[in-house]
């Protein structure tokens, strides 16, 4: 994957001839340039601070950076339905404008001393759900309460840092790899989807790192362990290859096998994050489709900040490394967005624009 200055650099070079649908219209050629200045002086900022303000450049840094994903997006504006205010119980067609208004998430749960006690929320319009639509990927459900020690997990740099954010995570990202510990369809071992049919056996992967909680329930009960699956829409259709209790290993990590049992070719298993790493993510809360790594930063990011500007006291404490468990969890966060962010960026605007 590109290097931090190596993805600041392919942005800079998109802006002299903006992609997608910037490129024939001007007024959105000049958000989409101005936002990435913005963004990218914004991340400058947000690396020379501490952790104390970081979260506050971090986010309005991603803020701008969607502006520029929704200029060049082929798919808005674009149709929604939204509540009715005037008659309760109705819902009523909304245009999904390239410019978007508002943050479209609030944090109506920030007054707490631990940041996974943190609540976000998305809103039916504005940036976070405008932007999912500019990506055509799903958004948290609307008024739909939820977590960060839900979303943190989803965060794919935020799984060596260990502490109760990922520790305690009931459906975290799982990595998914081929037996030779590489990313499914990146060994020579494998073809290029990941998914061999060796003499005609099922395609099989495995994967990588279940919580301890989750693989006492599941190794043991079966059902429990399909029940598991189905959180993760990216594993429809795949099942365990043998028993569960014989496949799980020990810790740190618990590593599974699934395999495809139907004739017809099987699907991709998870998504390919940042160009490398192949990841099944799950569904939070009401979604029906997984979550997008991208949009999990986003309402993170959006909390951390909140907790920054309007719980400087709280904050405090959550991020004080001699005496909070939470902040090295969180200092890790905010030092893996700055390489983190850039890539995700460039990645978010190849898709909006196609």
């Amino acid at each position: 994957m590109p290097s931090r200055a190596d993805a600041w650099r392919s942005l800079r070079g998109l802006r002299v001839s903006p992609p997608g649908a910037a490129s024939t219209d001007r007024a959105r050629a000049k958000t989409f340039q101005m936002a990435l200045e913005q963004a990218q002086q914004l991340m400058d900022a947000a690396e020379s601070a501490g952790h104390a303000t970081r979260p506050i450049q971090l986010f309005y840094a991603l803020s701008q950076a969607g502006r520029a994903i929704a200029a060049v997006s082929t798919r808005l504006p674009s149709n929604t339905l939204i509540p009715d205010k005037g008659n309760p119980g109705s819902m009523i067609s909304f245009t999904v404008d390239w410019r978007l208004r508002g943050h479209g998430v609030t944090a109506p749960g920030t007054s707490v001393n631990r940041i996974g006690k943190v609540t976000v929320q998305a809103d039916w319009t504005g940036l976070l759900p405008g932007v999912a639509a500019a990506l055509g990927c799903a958004c948290l459900a609307p008024e739909d309460k939820v977590k960060l020690r839900d979303l943190w997990p989803l965060i794919w740099e935020t799984r060596f840092a260990g502490g109760s954010l990922t520790d305690l995570a009931e459906y975290p990202a799982l990595e998914i790899i081929d037996e030779t510990g590489f990313p499914a369809g990146l060994s020579q071992t494998t073809e290029a989807n990941g998914l061999r049919r060796a003499n005609g056996s099922a395609p099989t992967v495995l994967l990588n790192g279940f919580p301890q909680e989750t693989y006492k329930r599941c190794s043991s009960d079966y059902s429990s362990f399909l029940a598991c699956l189905d959180h993760y829409p990216s594993l429809t259709g795949w099942l365990p290859a043998t028993p569960p209790s014989s496949l799980w290993k020990p810790a740190p990590t618990n590593v599974l096998a699934v395999s495809w049992n139907h004739p017809d070719e099987a699907p991709q298993p998870g998504i390919r994050y940042r160009g490398w790493d192949l990841i099944a993510v799950p569904r939070v809360g009401a979604m029906k489709d997984a979550l997008n790594p991208f949009i999990a930063w986003w309402a993170v990011l959006f909390a951390l900040s909140m907790m920054a500007r309007y719980e400087p006291s709280n904050w405090a404490g959550m991020i004080s490394i001699d005496s909070s468990s939470d902040a090295n969890a969180i200092e890790n966060l905010l030092d893996q967005a700055l390489g983190a962010l850039p890539h995700l960026i460039l990645e978010a605007i190849d898709v909006s624009a196609s």
